[in-house]
């Protein structure tokens, strides 16, 4: 009888001593915010070759349901740094909402949110950024995001006339609208100048016209809206020879 009550309170203690190896967790932290225009998210713990969308909303909603405003396709997984349009519709927000759900998985989902004003993340934040999708070197880098994210360069401009991009990574048979638009983050007009079909999709070289509207910005954005799924992608340049 003892050794059976030794026996059973050793399987008993070894059982205990055994803990479950737990996945590691999505999660998000917020880098940077430039007010009504783009914040700069910090991931971690991402799993590798996920595409995940990223949706905003608005506050106490974590963000289901939200506006989609970008897809991310994690590679090797793990950490990036990649920053995101704030869609006009939230324009004006105290507080925004940002989720990440995995399309490749269900179970894969993150949430987060931010003060839409001018700041920097905590001084203690690490950034592992990742490589960044732009090689135009004439002006400021505002998409930094995974490669394979479908985005554009700016490969050059003629001031109040137009300009010209070449797109990466776009899907194929695709529709998309282009809005150019003042490069200030308080602005929220749009200006639709062309329609897009992307036919073998990836790679597409387009000119576009400035409208008489931002003749005269100093920069201006431009944003490529999917008519299928609502997403978006964008770049912006400063409004001269280049």
């Amino acid at each position: 009888m003892k050794k059976r009550m030794v026996l059973i309170f050793m399987i008993v203690l070894m059982a205990a001593s055994i803990t479950p190896a737990q996945a590691a967790v999505p999660d998000t932290s917020i880098a940077a915010v430039v007010k009504n225009e783009s914040v700069t998210i910090q991931t971690t713990d991402f799993p590798a070759n996920h595409t995940f969308h990223v949706l905003m909303g608005y506050n106490g909603t974590q963000g289901i349901n939200g506006y989609l405003i970008s897809k991310v396709t994690t590679g090797a997984g793990g950490s990036f740094l990649a920053k995101f349009y704030i869609p006009n519709e939230l324009s004006g927000e105290d507080v925004i909402a940002i989720r990440f759900e995995s399309v490749t998985e269900a179970k894969y989902f993150t949430y987060n949110w931010f003060y839409n004003d001018t700041a920097t993340g905590p001084s203690n934040t690490t950034f592992t950024p990742a490589t960044t999708d732009t090689t135009d070197t004439s002006g400021p880098t505002y998409n930094i995001l995974p490669p394979g994210f479908p985005t554009f360069d700016v490969i050059s401009a003629v001031k109040g006339e137009s300009v010209t991009v070449q797109t990466r990574y776009f899907p194929p048979h695709q529709r998309f609208a282009v809005f150019l638009q003042d490069g200030d983050s308080r602005a929220t007009e749009l200006y639709e100048v062309a329609g897009v079909e992307t036919a073998e999709g990836h790679t597409l070289i387009a000119t576009f016209p400035i409208p008489s509207e931002l003749r005269w910005e100093e920069k201006i954005k431009i944003i490529f809206y999917n008519i299928n799924d609502g997403f978006r992608t964008y770049n912006l340049f400063y409004n001269r020879n280049q």
